[in-house]
């Protein structure tokens, strides 16, 4: 009997003592659920306030430690986060994601030597499920101290640990083009798109890099698919068009000298301008985007103009543009150089909808251009 007494005894207070660990737990990790609301809105006052509770409710949790240490980062509160990555490897030292945070902080702060042997110790993990981070900044900071090699050797680590992550593809990529390795910086691109990946910026850079192996055709053909896709930015829409310019240039001077540039000319802003014409003639703050970069000498306030040929040498465009002036009878013909491009322009229009209409009339004419702000 007193046995059973006992047993009832013991069994009440564990059950009192039950619930009042899970009330526990409940508000720490309430302020830490808040914390990380406010964390990725980038509220970051908010984000430190309601973590920093969850710490002192939850001070043998580690990934509110760690969590803190990002907020303190994200406002260069230096000291402060390293002090709570420090606090989240003390509670639990094989909690290898503050080692990481840890080891990018050092990064940030410019001691590249103390970020060296902390995401060194992290590689060391092999239960640790976010290596390409680690190889990725490990580059970044062997880059920062000028060692070209380790810096390309640790993203390709990166990419190979995670070959969706992109940010890594992309600046590995980039890495290769810099050094003239358009070949390798292409398989980069490829086994991004080989991987499901779809994104305007992605189509940019595989057309940037057709255009430097000679590929004019499918350089085009991405220039296409990056001034249609909705979602480019209008800035890469801009580069779009200044790389399709330096193509159709690219492509003159592969003509033989007893072929009129004039008619090549012609024959590739047909193919290449009928294509993005239409995307074009719909977004007139790209077009005022577009033209801040052609850099034009004498300017009589911006209106819209249709642009019917593109050359290298002026020569050439004054050529083409007599051309038109005599065969067709245009009138208000420019020659328009701006970073050693000589563009002719055609028309002086108050409202796009009055430049496509004439767009029209050039299109009836086997003319094709594209429309620009100018």
């Amino acid at each position: 009997m007193k046995r059973l007494i006992f047993l009832l005894l013991l069994s009440l207070v564990f059950s009192c003592a039950t619930p009042q660990e899970d009330e526990k737990k409940v508000k720490w990790q309430y302020y830490y659920d808040l914390g990380m609301s406010s964390y990725i809105a980038k509220n970051y006052s908010e984000a430190i306030a309601n973590f920093f509770i969850a710490s002192q409710l939850a001070p043998n949790e580690p990934k509110v430690w760690n969590a803190l240490g990002l907020a303190y980062m994200e406002v260069q509160e230096y000291k402060k986060s390293e002090s709570a990555f420090l606090k989240a490897l003390e509670v639990d030292k094989r909690f290898t994601e503050a080692k990481l945070n840890l080891g990018i902080l050092y990064y940030r702060q410019a001691d590249y030597e103390k970020a060296i042997s902390t995401l060194k110790e992290v590689l060391q993990d092999e239960a640790f499920p976010q290596k390409h981070m680690a190889f990725y900044y490990l580059g970044k900071v062997y880059q920062a101290i000028g060692n070209r090699r380790e810096y390309i050797n640790n993203l390709r680590k990166a990419v190979a640990y995670n070959p969706m992550f992109i940010d890594a593809q992309l600046e590995l990529a980039q890495a290769y083009e810099l050094e003239e390795n358009y070949i390798s910086a292409k398989d980069v691109y490829q086994s991004l798109v080989n991987n499901g990946v779809n994104d305007p910026n992605l189509d940019f850079s595989f057309a940037r890099v057709e255009y430097k192996l000679g590929n004019y055709a499918s350089a085009k053909n991405y220039i296409k698919k990056v001034v249609e896709d909705k979602r480019t930015a209008p800035q890469v829409r801009m580069q779009a068009y200044e790389l399709l310019s330096q193509v159709l240039i690219a492509e003159q001077n592969k003509v033989t000298p007893t072929t009129k540039p004039q008619e090549t000319q012609t024959s590739q802003s047909s193919q290449t301008n009928k294509e993005v014409e239409k995307d074009k003639a719909n977004e007139p703050v790209q077009q005022t985007q577009e033209t801040q970069t052609d850099q034009i000498h004498q300017k009589k306030g911006k209106i819209y103009k249709i642009q019917v040929g593109a050359f290298s040498s002026q020569g050439a465009a004054e050529k083409w543009k007599e051309r038109l002036e005599k065969e067709l009878k245009l009138k208000g013909l420019e020659v328009v150089e701006g970073s050693g491009i000589f563009r002719v322009l055609y028309g002086n229009f108050g409202t796009r909808e009055e430049a496509k209409k004439e767009l029209e009339k050039l299109r009836n004419m086997n003319i094709y251009g594209f429309i620009v702000y100018e």
